[in-house]
C-alpha cells in the first residue's frame, strides 16, 4: 500500500509539472527514497517529508536548474541568465521569483504578472514613461535616465525554499537572509521558460 501511495504522489507531482510546461520560470520537483525515520523531519528543499515509508521517507524536492531563456521582444519583459531571484513585495513580506514578465499598472508600479511589486535597491518601482529599457545589469532607465535597478538576490545552496504559487519562493527558514547576487545578467526582451523536460516527464509518467 505505501509503494502504491508512493507511486501516486510521484504521479501528481510530474503531472503538475507537465501542467506548467509553458509557465515562465517554473522550477520542477520530483520524489526521492531517503534514509530517515517517518517521525524524523528530512532535511529538504521544500522543508518537509511527503511520505513515510517504514524505515524510509519519500521526500519531495525542486530542480533550481535554469530554463531556456525564450526571446518575446516585449521591453518589459526579463529573465535571468546565472543564479538569482528578482524580489517582489508581498503582504506575505519580500518574495522571490524568476518569473520575469513584469508590466506597470496605472499608478507606475512595476509589478509581476501577479500584480505584486518589484522591488529596486531603493525599494518599488514607479515607471512614468512609456520609453522604458532594462539593461544586462537590471537598471531601469527611463528616456534614457536611470531611476533604479532590480534587485537580484540569491541564497546559499543547496537551495531550501517553499514554492508558494505565482511563481514566487520563500526561504524555508524565515532567518535566513538573501545576499546580491553575482555573476549573472538581465537578459531583456526575453523570459526564462520552464525547465520541465516535456518527453522526459512523460516517459518518467507511464514508468
Amino acid at each position: 500500500v505505501s509503494n502504491m501511495q508512493a507511486q501516486w504522489q510521484r504521479h501528481d507531482v510530474l503531472a503538475n509539472n507537465l501542467a506548467n510546461l509553458s509557465t515562465p520560470g517554473f522550477k520542477k520537483d520530483d520524489l526521492a527514497v531517503i534514509p530517515g525515520s517517518p517521525n524524523v523531519m528530512v532535511p529538504n528543499a521544500m522543508g518537509r517529508n511527503v511520505l513515510p515509508l517504514g524505515d524510509l521517507a519519500m521526500v519531495q524536492w525542486t530542480d533550481y536548474s535554469q530554463g531556456p531563456l525564450q526571446e518575446t521582444g516585449r521591453r518589459l519583459d526579463v529573465g535571468l541568465n546565472g543564479p538569482g531571484f528578482l524580489v517582489v513585495e508581498t503582504p506575505n513580506g519580500p518574495r522571490y521569483t524568476r518569473a520575469g514578465a513584469l508590466g506597470v499598472t496605472r499608478e507606475g508600479s512595476l509589478v509581476t504578472a501577479a500584480g505584486f511589486p518589484v522591488l529596486g535597491e531603493r525599494g518599488p518601482i514607479t515607471i512614468r514613461s512609456d520609453r522604458v529599457a532594462i539593461t544586462g545589469r537590471g537598471e531601469v532607465t527611463e528616456d534614457g535616465r536611470p531611476i533604479d535597478t532590480l534587485r537580484v538576490v540569491d541564497f546559499p545552496k543547496p537551495y531550501r525554499l517553499l514554492k508558494e504559487g505565482n511563481g514566487l519562493f520563500a526561504p524555508a527558514d524565515a532567518t535566513v537572509t538573501p545576499q546580491a547576487a553575482r555573476e549573472y545578467e538581465v537578459v531583456a526582451g526575453s523570459l526564462e521558460g520552464s525547465n520541465v523536460n516535456s518527453v522526459e516527464t512523460m516517459v518518467n509518467m507511464i514508468e
